[in-house]
C-alpha cells in the first residue's frame, strides 16, 4: 500500500515508515508488534488540533449540509469544542498501552506524544490549539465562495478511501472531501490547518485527482464520473488558518509529474523491502534520518533508541 504520507514518511527516515507499515500491527498477538502499534497513534498538539478541525467538518458539517439543514457556526465551535475536551481528557488519564484500545475507545481515543515522551502537556500549546480550532471553522464560515460551491453540489463525499493499482502497488487516498455536480467536472477539498501554509498542495491534490478516475467508483458515485479527465478535476487547497483559497488546474505535463513521482517513490521503498514481509524485515534494514529534530518528533523514539 503506498500512500503520499507514507512516501514523505519513508524520505524522511526509512526505519519510522519501517516501525508504522511493517512492524506495527493491531491485531498481532507479539508485544513488541502491538507496541509500534499504538506507539504509531501518538500525535502533536498540532496535529490533534487540525484532526479536530478535519472530524468536525467530515462528520459534523457536511452530513447536516447534504440533509439541507447546514448547522451554525455556534453549533459547529460547539461541537468541534466538546470533542476537543472529550479527546483531551482521554489522551491524559488513559495509558497508550492500557485499555481501551484505539479502537475500543473510538471517536474519543487521542495520545499525545508530549504525554508519552515528557509526562506532560503544554498548557500554552492546548489554549493556542482551542483558539486555532475555532478561528479554522470561522475562516470557513466567512468563505462565502466555498460555501456556495458545497451547497451547488448534487452530492457531498467526505473522507472516502479511494485505491487503484500503479506499477504492481496499490496507490490508497484519502481526500477530504469529493463535491459532485450534475453539469460540472467533480471538485476535490483539500482542508490544510497550518500555521505558516507556505507548502503547496498540488501533488497531493494531483494524486487525489488520479485516484478519483482510476480507482473503482463507489456504489454512490455518478455514472458521469467516467467521462471525466484527470485534467478536467477541480482541486482547492483551503488554508483555513490562513483564510486563503488555492486553486489547482492540472494538465498533462502534472499528471506524468504525479505518476513519475509515484513510481520512483514505489521502487524506491521496493528496493529496501525486497518484497520481503514481517519477520523477514528488521530495524536493521532500513536507514535512519540524518536530522535530530525528526527523531525528537518521533513517535517511535522509545523503540529506535533502545536498539541502538
Amino acid at each position: 500500500m503506498w500512500s503520499i504520507s507514507e512516501a514523505k514518511t519513508f524520505h524522511r527516515c526509512q526505519r519510522q515508515w519501517f516501525y508504522k507499515n511493517i512492524l506495527g500491527s493491531a491485531t498481532a498477538k507479539d508485544v513488541l508488534r502491538q507496541r509500534a502499534y499504538r506507539l504509531s497513534k501518538l500525535e502533536s498538539i498540532s496535529a490533534w488540533r487540525g484532526n479536530i478541525v478535519d472530524d468536525t467538518i467530515s462528520s459534523f458539517v457536511i452530513p447536516a449540509l447534504r440533509n439541507g439543514h447546514p448547522p451554525s457556526l455556534e453549533a459547529t465551535k460547539r461541537h468541534a469544542l466538546e470533542r476537543f475536551e472529550r479527546q483531551l481528557a482521554f489522551g491524559r488519564t488513559h495509558s497508550l498501552f492500557g485499555k481501551p484500545s484505539p479502537a475500543q475507545a473510538g471517536p474519543d481515543f487521542a495520545a499525545f506524544h508530549a504525554m508519552e515522551y515528557e509526562g506532560s502537556l503544554s498548557a500554552n500549546e492546548l489554549d493556542c490549539a482551542k483558539e486555532e480550532v475555532l478561528c479554522a471553522l470561522t475562516n470557513l464560515y466567512r468563505m462565502d465562495e466555498i460555501k456556495t460551491r458545497m451547497r451547488a453540489a448534487e452530492y457531498l463525499v467526505p473522507q472516502r478511501a479511494l485505491m487503484f493499482r500503479h506499477t504492481d502497488h496499490t496507490v490508497r487516498a484519502v481526500p477530504d472531501l469529493i463535491a459532485f455536480y450534475r453539469d460540472q467536472p467533480p471538485l476535490i477539498f483539500d482542508w490544510k490547518v497550518h500555521v505558516f501554509g507556505l507548502q503547496e498542495a498540488w501533488l497531493q491534490l494531483a494524486v487525489y485527482a488520479l485516484a478519483l478516475l482510476r480507482a473503482t467508483p463507489h456504489k454512490d458515485f455518478p455514472a458521469a464520473l467516467q467521462n471525466v479527465r484527470e485534467t478536467d478535476v477541480r482541486l482547492v487547497e483551503i488554508q483555513l488558518l490562513k483564510n486563503e483559497v488555492r486553486e489547482y488546474f492540472l494538465d498533462d505535463d502534472d499528471i506524468e509529474r504525479a505518476e513519475s513521482y509515484m513510481a520512483e517513490s514505489i521502487l524506491e521503498i521496493s528496493m529496501v523491502t525486497r518484497g520481503l514481509k514481517h519477520p523477514e524485515l528488521s530495524a536493521e534494514d532500513f536507514l535512519v534520518t540524518q536530522y535530530p529534530e525528526v527523531c525528537t518528533r518521533c513517535n517511535f523514539r522509545s523503540l529506535c533508541w533502545k536498539e541502538n
